[in-house]
């Protein structure tokens, strides 16, 4: 099964690798956005910073020109650390729900 799983990312890795960085932009800015332009970072919460690592990660991971690019489990160690920021992102909005945390106050 993991032979096929490779070859198939073997045929798609332009697609995948491209879809991968637009999330990961897309998961920096909304971090950026929605947690440390309303401020509610200031006020001490920090999975919005081990969100934001994960994502940095990822991206530097990403422009590397290394020979893993072109490697399945390279790709799914990306996929994982991305998944961890945004575990991170969803606990941050879950917190900033549950405590009514207030813009600008």
């Amino acid at each position: 099964m993991y032979f096929r799983l490779d070859e198939s990312f073997g045929n798609n890795k332009v697609i995948l690798w491209a879809n991968l960085s637009r999330l990961n932009t897309l998961l920096i800015v909304l971090n950026i956005s929605m947690f440390f332009l309303s401020g509610l970072v200031a006020r001490g919460y920090f999975y919005t910073f081990f969100s934001i690592s994960c994502c940095g990660v990822v991206a530097i991971l990403t422009i590397l020109p290394i020979t893993f690019i072109n490697r399945l489990w390279y790709y799914l160690l990306n996929l994982l650390i991305e998944f961890v920021g945004i575990y991170f992102l969803l606990a941050s909005i879950i917190y900033w729900v549950n405590t009514g945390a207030q813009v600008g106050t």
